[in-house]
């Protein structure tokens, strides 16, 4: 063993990939497709949802209202996942927003609070 030539990360990654070969594809129908990987890339016909929506709880509001960092804004509304936004949001205002639910008119930044 002492005589033997150290190999770099580069040439122990060649010799795994000299033993492996690709599986052969196979069509399965959806729910027997649990655990498999896909051989080509999915992709949906339908943006969904078909909304803007919030990935967050927090606070829906306009990005330049917080360009001088601490700021005081007026509360519209709450809008809850499933619920629609009916304020519009306008310089100095925020809306609660949840995860999931639509961003409210003139919103372009949510503030997370969770």
């Amino acid at each position: 063993m002492a005589d033997q030539q150290p190999i770099t990360v580069e040439e122990h990654l060649e010799r795994v990939l000299a033993a492996v070969a690709p599986l052969d594809v196979t069509r399965q129908p959806l729910l027997d497709a649990l655990g498999l990987a896909a051989a080509e890339p999915v992709t949906a016909e339908v943006s969904l949802p078909g909304f803007d929506n919030s990935a967050m709880d927090g606070y829906a509001l306009r990005a330049a209202d917080t360009k001088d960092g601490s700021v005081v804004l007026r509360l519209n509304e709450v809008i809850a996942a499933g619920d629609v936004g009916r304020v519009f949001v306008e310089p100095g205002t925020a809306t609660a927003i949840m995860t999931g639910a639509p961003m409210p008119p003139g919103a372009d930044a949510v503030v997370e609070v969770e």
